[in-house]
């Protein structure tokens, strides 16, 4: 097999292998690397070729930084067979290839992250990256006829969205981009009383330029008129992703959170998609987690954990190597006599603290 650069006449193959990979997500589709360009990274499309027919491949990104060393990364993939005897060999060239590329030239890492939950042994062996690309762990509710997904809810569950449409939550769906600008209040709100941190209004504008409306989504569930609750999600192979979404604190009775959830998996239950991925949990236990009481509330939709294997790290030791000894070439001299004596002296005191 061969790696070669992927054009717009490969995207139409590119998006179809992608959402073929139980291994590949949508940050490895062709929509997302544009959201990523417009976020200002460097997208990097390589394809691993078997004569014409495209057999895998990877999508990294790379943040433009005038820093002596970077970092490529490559989440929701590479896409590969990983059960394949030539999945080692294609993973090599593959990395061979970034590192080799423009937005590669300053890297001393790619960082990966297939959607696997166990590891091949040649990515087992690489070390765990000290943070994830995207959540490690999730909750993904199967779809199917409403009765079936009903059943598998909690109780509570049930009774919510069931409540929810008592007291006259109504959800839609729209795929209208500019509707982002009714979205991203609530989200903006949510992070506030929640304590998180959340991206600027230019984020979710580039995203919805990308995405909508070929992938993406909006939802809002409204009591009386007022958009309570709101979610963006992300449709790819045989899975609605939910992405982002929040809710306002206000009229907590109507259950509005419920109604936004059960609608979007009914809806995605009667186009077909397999799965509702809840996209971050955290199983029982964490109470002091940021995630636990979002975790709580997820799981109240049955669904199963789903633990997968994160990032993992190929560290070019010969760049890190080499970064460090210009980084000491480049101290004025003085530094570099007491880098050398503390050195020395960590040396001398270190069998006595043994």
């Amino acid at each position: 097999m061969r790696v070669a650069p992927l054009g717009d006449r490969h995207r139409q193959a590119w998006d179809a292998l992608v959402a073929s990979q139980p291994g590949a997500g949508f940050m490895q589709s062709w929509a997302w690397s544009r959201f990523k360009e417009l976020e200002g990274y460097a997208a990097l499309r390589l394809g691993l070729f078997e004569g014409a027919a495209l057999r895998g491949g990877a999508i990294a990104y790379a943040f433009p930084s005038p820093a002596e060393v970077g970092l490529v990364v490559i989440p929701d993939g590479p896409v590969l067979d990983w059960s394949a005897a030539e999945a080692p060999a294609a993973f090599r060239a593959l990395v061979a290839a970034v590192r080799g590329s423009a937005p590669g030239r300053r890297a001393v890492a790619v960082r990966v992250e297939p959607r696997l939950e166990a590891a091949p042994a040649f990515l087992g062996d690489l070390p765990r990256a000290p943070v994830d690309l995207v959540p490690d762990e999730t909750l993904e509710v199967d779809l199917g006829p409403e009765a079936e997904m009903l059943e598998r809810m909690k109780p509570k569950g049930r009774y919510n969205a069931r409540l929810a449409a008592r007291r006259g939550v109504e959800v839609e769906s729209c795929a209208d981009p500019s509707d982002v600008h009714e979205f991203y209040p609530i989200l903006d709100q949510t992070g506030r009383y929640q304590g998180f941190l959340i991206e600027p209004k230019s984020f979710f504008i580039n995203l919805v330029r990308a995405l909508f409306p070929a992938t993406s989504r909006f939802a809002f569930a409204r009591y009386k008129g007022i958009a309570m609750a709101a979610a963006l999600t992300v449709r790819h192979g045989g899975t609605v992703t939910y992405l982002y979404g929040g809710h306002l604190p206000l009229f907590p009775e109507v259950m509005a959170s419920y109604a936004l959830h059960w609608h979007l998996m009914r809806e995605a239950a009667r186009e077909g998609y397999r799965i509702y991925d809840f996209y971050g949990y955290l199983p029982p236990g964490g109470p002091d987690h940021s995630y636990d009481r979002f975790s709580r509330f997820k799981e109240k939709f049955g669904g199963r954990p789903v633990r997968r294997i994160g990032s993992r790290d190929v560290i070019f030791y010969d760049r890190l190597t080499e970064a460090a000894l210009r980084a000491i070439r480049a101290m004025p001299m003085a530094n570099r006599g007491k880098r050398s004596k503390a050195r020395a002296l960590s040396g001398a005191l270190a069998p006595t603290q043994q």
